[in-house]
C-alpha cells in the first residue's frame, strides 16, 4: 500500500519545510505526495481543494 501524504499551508508566506522535515525524520519510503499551492484558501471545504481531490481519486 502506498504512503499518501497531503501537505498544505494557509498563506503564501508559509512553507511546507517543517512538514518535509517531519516526513524525512519519519523515514517514510516512496511517499506519494499531494501538495496544495501555497495560499490555497483554508475557507475551502477539503473536497474543493484540488490536490486533496487528487489524493482521494488516487486512493480509490
Amino acid at each position: 500500500m502506498a504512503n499518501l501524504i497531503y501537505k498544505r499551508v494557509s498563506t503564501d508566506q508559509q512553507s511546507t519545510d517543517r512538514q518535509n522535515l517531519v516526513l524525512d525524520e519519519a523515514g517514510i519510503e516512496d511517499p506519494v505526495v499531494f501538495e496544495e499551492a501555497a495560499g490555497t484558501s483554508s475557507r475551502l471545504h477539503p473536497l474543493e481543494r484540488p490536490k486533496f481531490a487528487e489524493l482521494l481519486v488516487y486512493a480509490l
